[in-house]
């Protein structure tokens, strides 16, 4: 289920009362990367503005806490502060319906299987290794389904490190087993039945907290550093400080999952709406669009929402509805690719960027073609990414040895189609391919001697002088193999790329 920041705090303990005036605000500040102020500087600034200071939050380069009403407006004055707003309320956007915990021993987990989380299992993908913070009311972690894959966490509402999950409809406890529930034989079973989840309890009994809190879970999902962070919470307020907080988690490599909404309308909630953060939408059994999910441009991929049985506070299982359902089957499905081992394709130092691609590549297409505002790339699909597609590319390199030509050739097997062979000579002289298709064998040459020379029983020939590099198109009927025989002075080099067009 989504969760909503309300614009202000609306409800003060009566315990309160002495600590903070009737005309303090909760806020959060943030300042100037330039503006040069310690931790302890930007705490003096707080208290000198006759204000109590509730976290500092070093990597966001902001502070949180009370400040009293006329000091809020003098120091929008203050070249060095970036932004001053409210530390605004977490809830619940719209109740959604919660069957009674179910007491029977298995219950079909649709959505992991829809996903294909059953296959990720079957080859031996279940998430091993892989660190999933959940921002949210915290977990049961003595639930038979978590226990095995609960590794720690913080509680921020009260300060310890009892995360615990007291929320009254066991929203985090839900989110949890969705993920990495443990294939056990019993009750329901996640994505990723041997993830690693980290419980960040941000949210209260009633499912509310501070934004403040949340800023300071995300803290601590980067300084522990986290592989996963799953936020199926939401509101319809932008915060410069929520969206650093998720811009310095996605930098630091961190993939960031959150829910689209459950309004039905076609505005996206933050954190969704960031760049740095997957926005998720919900589908139901058949694939098609749930009533209740939010539609706009900004939704990247869609996952199960609608009926999902999953673990609840004390033991038991229970239905719920809602795009924080759909987030958990994406944030499960990232660790299934992390745990295979996604490649850093573009060499940064980081995946996350990589799995986000992989996902929205190999994603089903619903609804219009290609990504549209109601599922995104298309429902997730962990069968066809954990299958990557046959490679389009191939890279060799072949020496001439002091041995005879014929026993240092290389062969390579292809099916029918048309490719491009880009063909680099280093120091050889000449470098013989033959076609073998179904339509027998014919020749080509490639030559880095300016010299003409009558070459016999050869059917086609390319020839090069300057520079040595040369690219030639070759046909394949059904299927065949191209077989390249190097010819010059001994440890002379080509460097061979077969592309398919």
């Amino acid at each position: 289920m989504n969760k909503k920041i309300a614009a202000a705090v609306t409800l003060t303990l009566l315990g309160c009362a002495a600590i903070a005036g009737a005309a303090d605000r909760k806020v959060i500040i943030g300042f100037k990367k330039d503006s040069g102020f310690s931790e302890e500087s930007k705490q003096n600034r707080f208290h000198r503005s006759g204000g109590r200071v509730k976290r500092s939050h070093k990597l966001f380069n902001a502070v949180s806490g009370q400040l009293p009403e006329e000091e809020i407006a003098k120091l929008k004055n203050d070249p060095a502060i970036a932004y001053i707003e409210a530390d605004s309320v977490v809830g619940l956007t719209e109740p959604l319906a919660a069957t009674p915990p179910l007491t029977q021993e298995y219950s079909d987990s649709w959505g992991v299987s829809r996903i294909g989380g059953n296959y990720a299992a079957a080859t031996g993908i279940t998430g091993a290794g892989i660190k999933v913070a959940i921002l949210d009311s915290g977990i049961d972690y003595s639930h038979p389904d978590l226990k095995d894959n609960y590794k720690g966490g913080y509680n921020f509402v009260y300060d310890n490190n009892d995360p615990f999950d007291d929320g009254y409809i066991s929203h985090g406890t839900h989110i949890a087993g969705i993920i990495g529930a443990r294939n056990n034989g019993t009750g329901v079973v996640g994505v990723a039945p041997e993830v690693s989840l980290y419980a960040v309890k941000v949210l209260g009994g009633m499912v509310m907290g501070d934004l403040s809190d949340i800023l300071a879970g995300m803290e601590w999902a980067i300084n522990n550093k986290m592989d996963v962070i799953n936020m199926s919470i939401g509101a319809p307020i932008d915060s410069a400080a929520f969206k650093d907080a998720c811009d310095r988690a996605y930098q630091a490599g961190i993939i960031v999952v959150a829910a689209s909404g459950n309004t039905h309308s076609n505005t996206m909630e933050f954190p969704a709406a960031y760049d740095s953060v997957i926005a998720v939408s919900s589908t139901n059994q058949d694939d098609s669009f749930s009533a209740f999910s939010n539609y706009a441009p900004k939704n990247e991929l869609s996952a199960p929402g609608a009926a999902i049985n999953s673990t609840m506070r004390g033991g038991a299982y229970g239905v719920m509805n809602g795009t924080s359902q759909s987030a958990a089957h994406v944030s499960g499905a990232a660790a299934i690719l992390l745990a295979k081992g996604v490649a850093d394709a573009n060499n940064d130092g980081r995946r996350a960027d990589d799995v986000r691609a992989l996902l929205g590549a190999s994603a089903k297409d619903l609804g219009d073609p290609g990504r549209d505002q109601y599922f995104g790339f298309g429902l997730v699909d962990l069968e066809k990414a954990l299958v990557p597609p046959a490679p389009s590319k191939w890279e060799y390199s072949i020496t001439k040895t002091r041995a005879r030509h014929d026993s240092q050739t290389l062969e390579v097997p292809l099916n029918g189609g048309d490719y491009s062979v880009d063909i680099t000579l280093n120091g050889m002289n000449e470098l013989d391919i033959i076609v073998k298709d179904a339509s027998g064998s014919r020749y080509l040459e490639v030559d880095n001697n300016p010299a003409p020379k009558r070459v016999k029983h050869r059917t086609r020939r390319t020839r090069i002088t300057e520079p040595t590099s040369s690219s030639i198109s070759v046909s394949i009927d059904t299927s065949g193999s191209l077989v390249f025989i190097p010819k010059g002075r001994p440890g002379s080099t080509a460097s061979i790329i077969i592309s398919a067009q």
